[in-house]
């Protein structure tokens, strides 16, 4: 009897952990289905396959032989521009809709992106992805994980008003509450460019692709 007590409560505890955390588990979803089909599908097309090269390329060629300094400052502005383009589509309407195609397109070009450095440059490839590229991009993803969670949130509650046909509410503490987060989701950022400076200008040198 005391054993199906403690199996009820672990349920019970599954299941609210997944009501408070639906949309953040939804747009998980979203980025890890655009990782998979940008590992399986990445040379579908041979336009396909030259954006991932450009891609790879244009990271390298940025991160290659530059200053500390120059490869923070092009990864913040990179992340910055990514993290404001979350957080104008959570002010919109449209965002609970754009932005899981958002995080898909992320995922995709993370996955696509590795899975060419591997099929190109073999073990030098899972090397470059093991303590370069997946570290410095891996912190950037949970943020914008994070970003796009509360994105949507915000997101419905202004379709949810402009919907409703109750009273209009105002939003202005709630938008405060979102420019809070946003805040301090750009002080993570500024963290995750500090470390994709750091392992660029330490272990770049070792890989010569391009």
């Amino acid at each position: 009897m005391q054993r199906g007590k403690v199996l009820s409560l672990k349920n019970f505890k599954a299941v609210e952990f997944l009501q408070k955390n639906y949309i953040l588990l939804i747009i998980l979803f979203f980025l890890l289905l655009g990782v998979i089909f940008g590992v399986f599908r990445y040379n579908d097309t041979q336009g396909l396959e030259n954006i991932f090269k450009n891609y790879i390329e244009d990271y390298i060629t940025t991160r290659n032989d530059n200053p500390f300094g120059k490869i923070f400052l092009s990864s913040l502005l990179s992340s910055l521009s990514v993290l404001f383009l979350l957080f104008l589509l959570g002010g919109s309407l449209f965002g609970v809709v754009t932005l899981p195609a958002v995080m898909f397109i992320k995922g995709f070009l993370q996955g696509g992106t590795a899975a060419y450095m591997y099929s190109q440059y073999g073990l030098k490839g899972i090397a470059f992805n093991a303590v370069i590229y997946i570290p410095s991009s891996l912190v950037f993803l949970m943020i914008m994980l994070l970003a796009s969670g509360e994105a949507v949130k915000f997101s419905f509650k202004i379709s949810s008003l402009t919907l409703s046909k109750s009273m209009p509410q105002n939003l202005s503490n709630e938008f405060r509450e979102y420019s809070i987060k946003f805040i301090i989701f750009v002080i993570l950022t500024i963290f995750s460019s500090l470390i994709d400076a750091t392992l660029s200008t330490g272990l770049i040198k070792n890989f010569s692709y391009v």
